[in-house]
């Protein structure tokens, strides 16, 4: 029997399972923390510095495959973790709040017997490494938020909808429409045509058939879409706890063909952080980590080879 979604495979739960939990060098696990259930693919020697690496919207951790490798390789514990909502940690069908989704984070590291962990998040990821180091900043050794400007730069720099990429944006707020276009892959294809730079190589659309089946599961576009949607739509009550100065090493790297968050939102960053920001550029879109990985990487691991201990 043909599949309703274009591009997911009419398939066997195994199928499914090996699109979203892939085999490679990494090893799957699940995590109990919090109140819920987060799987993370685990890399790396046991006794290396933690890392937490944290995905965008929307995409799961698998679009971080390539730093876990590369932290790995360079002698990190790297864990690439789907988010609340997202991949095949919980689906719950409401509680996507940013305060929440990055405690989660933290919930994670002292599972996993850390005390503190290093934070690389990407995108949305980004946002909420800036949130968990304004909430809980004895966790966070340090963060590297990409393509992520402070989340209170956000809220009055929405992308113009007379944009390309604002009228994605409007597309993902759009209540009903937008759970039907992310579950049949429509706001996949959007944001990769929306958001990328101007010359995306192959992999990004190659990875898209993982991520139209991951949304297209039951609950999974309306978590995903809580999360992206409360995430840029901060509360009052999430805006004053954020708003306060973070004294930890920083690193910021802006994509400079991303049309959703371009170089200027960046500006005000430094007003939140007590030790100077480490400023990167990376020639990309929105998906640095499938548009230009290895210039990502080196990033990483240049900020890595900074603030490790």
């Amino acid at each position: 029997m043909a599949s309703n979604f274009t591009g997911r495979p009419s398939t066997s739960n195994r199928d499914g399972r090996l699109l979203l939990l892939p085999e490679g060098d990494w090893t799957h696990v699940t995590q109990n923390a919090g109140g819920a259930n987060f799987h993370l693919a685990q890399m790396g020697p046991k006794d290396g510095e933690p890392v937490i690496l944290l995905h965008g919207f929307p995409r799961t951790w698998y679009s971080m495959r390539h730093a876990l490798v590369a932290l790995a390789d360079a002698g990190f514990r790297a864990f690439a973790m789907d988010l609340r909502g997202f991949g095949t940690s919980d689906l719950q069908p409401h509680g996507q709040d940013p305060l929440r989704m990055s405690a989660d984070v933290a919930a994670v590291i002292a599972s996993l017997g850390y005390d503190r962990a290093h934070i690389i998040g990407v995108g949305m990821g980004g946002q909420l490494g800036w949130i968990l180091a304004a909430t809980n900043p004895d966790v966070v050794a340090s963060l590297l938020a990409v393509a992520a400007p402070h989340p209170l730069t956000l809220d009055s720099n929405l992308p113009s909808p007379f944009t390309a990429a604002g009228r994605t944006v409007a597309r993902i707020r759009m209540p009903w429409f937008n759970v039907r276009e992310l579950r049949s892959g429509a706001l996949i294809d959007q944001t990769t045509n929306t958001w990328s730079g101007p010359s995306p190589n192959r992999q990004i659309f190659e990875d898209a058939a993982v991520y139209r089946y991951a949304f297209s599961r039951p609950f999974a576009a309306e978590t995903a879409l809580e999360a992206v949607i409360r995430a840029n739509a901060l509360t009052k009550r999430t805006r004053k706890r954020i708003d306060t100065v973070v004294d930890l090493p920083i690193s910021v790297a802006k994509c400079t063909q991303d049309p959703l968050r371009p170089t200027k939102l960046y500006a005000r960053d430094q007003q939140w952080a007590r030790q100077p920001i480490t400023d990167y550029e990376i020639a990309s879109g929105h998906f640095p980590t499938e548009e230009t990985p290895e210039q990502l990487n080196d990033v990483i691991l240049d900020h890595m080879q900074r603030v490790a201990q």
